[in-house]
């Protein structure tokens, strides 16, 4: 009798039926649970840096090892290219630091637009009150 009814599990690449389900990393690019079997061969891929996958930005395919996980914060998938990661931080990092309207250095309190103004970045407490006044 299984508990709570649950139903078989089956591997994403092998199709067996499993026991123990094994978690594929997020840049193996693999939906559900894996064997045992398949998460060593998988692993040992990415190790030895045999496979290979273009960049989430650039295109440029490269192997693996030579990629970067981007940040959380950029809540983006697939992996990055050294330059592009760069890039990518020199933006954020503009992006969090200055208002996105007049480009002045954000202090310590930093003000979120609405959704509906359909902005993206901070803003400082001038902008955002000329933006509220404007839509409200």
């Amino acid at each position: 009798m299984r508990l709570f009814s649950r139903g078989p599990t089956y591997c994403a690449v092998c199709n067996k039926e499993i026991t123990h389900k094994h978690k594929p990393k997020r840049e193996w690019n693999i939906k559900g649970s894996l064997c045992g079997n398949c998460h060593v061969d998988k692993s040992k891929e990415y190790f030895e840096a045999k496979s290979r996958q273009p960049c989430a930005q650039c295109g440029i395919t490269k192997k693996i090892s030579d990629l970067w996980e981007p940040r959380w914060q950029w809540d983006m998938d697939g992996l990055l290219c050294k330059e592009c990661f760069d890039k990518k931080e020199t933006s954020h990092k503009n992006e969090k630091n200055f208002c996105s309207v007049c480009g002045s250095k954000m202090g310590f309190i930093r003000y979120n637009p609405k959704s509906k103004w359909k902005m993206t970045g901070q803003l400082c407490r001038n902008c955002w009150d000329e933006q509220k006044a404007k839509s409200g």
